[in-house]
């Protein structure tokens, strides 16, 4: 353990990390997960430490602390026994075992199946351009992996690192194989094949740009994530999105997953073009517009009586009212005062 009561006015001491680290794990570690390695490993010197240890260090936050350490652990840079202590691991042996165990596996059997010869001169260009010439095993049995078991042309190898390095995950082991089983699912195993990948891509861009400018903010992952199935499922392009935005517009605030609505709407109703969605829109705006006219025709208060099913009965209709007389002003002026024998007159009372 190191001596806190040392004082040191000069540091020309030296810490020796494994390239591995760097190469391997660094790149996937949060800031606060690769001080607190760098400064236990400069401390510990390899040595167990436990977590009051860590709590002295203390350009990271006492309640950061513990997230540090379970990302260390996490990634396999340390080990947690039972008593709380955290010990290094070694990963340059684990470097060494991996590279012996893909040669080979337990019965003998060649792991690395791929024509070794191809493979190399692939790896080789992918080490020199993507990772300065310093690349972790594990990327080499990627790339066997991509030749042999997904059949992916050489192309496509080279274009999957490519990406790798745009998304910013190509330091990233277990990212990496997603991806490359993404493609793989996806059916892009040929230079041809990407085209479709890229301009999908391309489109997903061109989504994105266009939503933050219509919504006037930063799109958050949610956000990104909707633009993204607009694009795979929907097949929607900058002018359709921006139609579904307008057909929105009497809402104010416009959502994502507003403008997801009347996409799906539109694909359910085999409407995948600005034309189509013009139509199909124009036709529901008119269907909307009668079915409005025919909800006023049966609620309208200006109906005529006889539109109503109101009959007003008069004497001519009833057995038991004498008729007035003929040329009675009364009757003719108000059939129902007739019934009556006229109009009450004051002089009468």
């Amino acid at each position: 353990m190191a001596d806190s009561k040392d004082y040191h006015e000069l540091l020309i001491s030296e810490s020796l990390i494994p390239d591995i680290f760097i190469v391997r794990y660094m790149p996937m570690l949060s800031k606060d997960a690769t001080d607190l390695y760098l400064w236990a490993t400069m401390n510990y010197k390899g040595r167990k430490f436990k977590l009051k240890d860590a709590l002295s260090y203390t350009i990271i936050p006492e309640e950061d602390i513990n997230n540090a350490l379970k990302e260390l652990v996490a990634n396999g840079l340390l080990t947690r026994s039972d008593n709380d202590e955290f010990e290094f691991t070694d990963i340059k042996k684990i470097e060494i075992d991996e590279y012996i165990n893909s040669k080979v596996d337990g019965d003998g059997v060649l792991v690395l199946k791929s024509d070794e010869k191809k493979r190399k001169k692939l790896a080789e260009s992918i080490q020199k351009t993507y990772y300065n010439g310093y690349m972790a095993y594990a990327f080499y049995k990627l790339i066997d992996k991509c030749l042999h078991e997904y059949h992916f042309e050489d192309a496509v190898v080279y274009a999957l690192f490519e990406e790798g390095k745009k998304q910013r995950v190509h330091f990233k082991v277990p990212m990496m194989y997603e991806l490359a089983q993404e493609w793989y699912e996806k059916g892009y195993l040929t230079a041809d094949s990407l085209k479709e990948y890229y301009e999908r891509q391309g489109n997903n861009d061109e989504l994105v740009k266009l939503m933050g400018k219509l919504l006037r903010r930063r799109l958050n992952d949610n956000d990104l994530t909707r633009i993204s199935k607009w694009t795979e499922l929907y097949k929607a392009d900058p002018e359709l999105v921006q139609y579904a935005f307008k057909c929105n517009e009497y809402r104010g605030n416009i959502r994502t997953v507003d403008v997801e609505n009347k996409l799906r709407d539109w694909f359910d109703a085999g409407v995948t073009s600005i034309d189509k969605a013009c139509i199909y829109e124009k036709e529901r705006e008119e269907e909307n517009k009668a079915k409005a006219s025919r909800a006023r025709g049966r609620t309208n208060v200006r109906k005529t009586g006889k539109d109503a099913g109101i009959t007003v009965e008069t004497n001519k209709d009833r057995k038991d009212v004498k008729s007035a007389p003929e040329n009675d002003p009364v009757a003719d002026n108000d059939p129902i005062l007739a019934m009556f024998g006229g109009e009450n007159d004051e002089d009468d009372i």
